[in-house]
């Protein structure tokens, strides 16, 4: 196994001067934390800074993946969890643990990968997504990072920095950590298909099973298998890089997709007296077919975006990338709103006659005009 090193299969990316982001901290002797701390405009967004072009020079502390700068550690066997990772010195909230290392390769080839690794029987799989285009295989080739386990109450979180121009995946402390404990962070993936994987982080606010929420989670029947796998009932787990549907269990064990509740438009116009209330009805209803496709459009054009986010959260969301999705999702509500008020209203309150049509009837001693 090689550690320590991230093992490329695509070719290391040249930065350009122009793309170098120059920091503006004077290192002062007699402050230690004046040489790219805490305050340092390139730390404050996930950069690196580039040797010959920090002001700091050698005094940078900026350059924690590139000098790999880790905390202590050593391997441990964890009861139950094979191996685990224990520090073997006090770390401090918000330092740098160690960098996550392995393959980088294509989205597309770590699909094929997993797909691969499942009919290998293979049930440690460690492919995590680097950014749009590629993903970390630590599977066959990595460091200590991969033996970090999950826990659902973790003492340690995953960012993704910018070095020399590329993406890398630190491994940052939560809160301080002493010695003797396990170094642990949150997985942030569920299984796409197949069997589930039983948590055994043993915190107390534990889903019971690999991506599952907190506390929160459905009950359901799984047969454990004697031979102590976490592995439940049916097929192994094939792995799947894309967004899940939600789904809902039935009584045979299976899953389907959750109804969505959708008012049928064309049929609801037809008990509307006025042929203006149906136009507009059906008119609202098309402009919400056409919300609902400019939705899907943009949600597969930003998805890796916000795989990102659901890996390292929203601060490696890309400014335009959630401008885009917010614009398409409020368009989204408004149609609905036209529509669903529309209804509503051409239902409760029909168009009333004109007064000039509403002329009292001849002979009608109640209407006539005194």
């Amino acid at each position: 196994m090689q550690c320590g090193m991230l093992l490329l299969c695509s070719r290391h990316i040249k930065q350009k001067e122009n793309d170098i982001a120059i920091c503006e901290c004077k290192y002062k002797a007699n402050d230690p934390d004046s040489a790219c701390g805490e305050r340092c405009w390139n730390v404050l967004t996930s950069i690196e800074c580039t040797p010959r072009y920090c002001p700091c020079s050698i005094h940078c502390k900026n350059q924690r993946f590139q000098k790999r700068e880790y905390a202590k550690t050593k391997l441990f066997r964890a009861e139950g969890r094979g191996w685990g990772l224990l520090a073997t010195e006090n770390i401090k909230a918000g330092e740098f643990v160690m960098e996550y290392c392995g393959e980088v390769i294509s989205r597309t080839e770590a699909r094929g990968r997993s797909q691969v690794y499942v009919s290998q029987g293979l049930k440690d799989v460690y492919i995590i997504p680097l950014n749009a285009r590629e993903c970390i295989d630590a599977t066959k080739k990595g460091n200590l990072a991969r033996f970090i386990n999950h826990s659902c109450q973790p003492n340690c979180e995953t960012m993704k920095w910018s070095v020399l121009g590329e993406d890398r995946v630190g491994i940052f402390a939560l809160r301080n950590i002493s010695v003797g404990t396990e170094l642990t962070y949150s997985y942030n993936f569920e299984w796409y298909s197949g069997a589930k994987v039983r948590c055994l982080c043993g915190a107390t606010r534990c889903s019971g099973f690999l991506g599952g929420k907190p506390c929160g989670f459905q009950e359901d029947s799984f047969a454990w298998e004697k031979n102590n796998e976490r592995y439940s009932g049916g097929d192994k787990p094939s792995s799947s890089l894309g967004p899940k549907k939600r789904l809902k269990h039935d009584h045979n064990g299976g899953s389907r997709p959750l109804p969505g509740k959708q008012v049928d438009a064309k049929y609801v116009a037809q008990f509307l007296a006025s042929k203006d209330a149906q136009e507009e009805v059906l008119k609202n209803e098309e402009e919400r077919k056409e919300a609902l496709s400019h939705l899907a459009s943009v949600y597969r054009e930003i998805e890796p975006a916000i795989e990102d986010h659901d890996m390292y959260g929203p601060a490696n969301v890309l400014t335009d990338v959630a401008e885009q999705w917010i614009g398409a999702s409020c368009r989204k509500l408004k149609a609905e709103f036209n529509l669903h008020s529309s209804i509503i209203r051409n239902l409760i309150c029909p168009p009333q006659r004109a007064p000039e049509d509403a002329k009292p009837s001849a002979g009608d001693p109640d209407h006539e005009i005194k």
